[in-house]
């Protein structure tokens, strides 16, 4: 099977002065990864949000070497200067950390000892209950015994009546 091309003539239509020509507007984003901390891009595509490497909001003018944190979604110092503040803001955020984790440890050590107390509570009601079962097994068989021999001594008793 073969296929044939049909070639047509086009004209191409100059845009005379009566008709507007089409602006186009560029827009600028920021490129910043590992390899590429800031390279500012221009483009006349339009994107709505942060895809990676690409960034649509501007560092803060500032930031003398931004990059952008994309865990943080935001625009970080990287500049040698800097690198003892960045470490004073880290030692920080560790000491809130192991303050976190130290109370998370005092939490624990507190439902612990209230899961030995309350097992301590439940052995002692669990022992309650087996001896009032106990009891009221006991106390059954003598008001048992007791009702045997009180209907005995009635039988006995109206039978050596009527017997007079």
């Amino acid at each position: 099977m073969t296929e044939e091309t049909i070639n047509e003539n086009v004209t191409a239509t100059q845009p005379t002065t009566t008709e507007k020509a089409k602006e186009i507007t560029m827009k600028t984003y920021y490129w910043s990864n590992d390899a590429v901390p800031f390279r500012v891009i221009r483009t006349n595509d339009t994107i709505t949000e942060d895809q990676y490497p690409i960034v649509i909001t501007a560092p803060d003018p500032s930031i003398k070497a931004p990059k952008y944190d994309w865990i943080e979604h935001k625009w970080i110092e990287t500049s040698e200067e800097s690198l003892g503040q960045r470490l004073t803001s880290v030692v920080e955020k560790l000491e809130d950390a192991q303050k976190s984790i130290s109370v998370l440890q005092e939490a624990h050590q507190d439902t612990l000892k209230n899961n030995e107390t309350t097992d301590t509570v439940m052995e002692q009601l669990q022992t309650t209950v087996q001896m009032s079962t106990r009891m009221m097994a006991t106390l059954s068989t003598t008001v048992s015994a007791l009702i045997k021999a009180y209907q005995t001594k009635n039988t006995t008793g109206t039978n050596q009546g009527g017997a007079q």
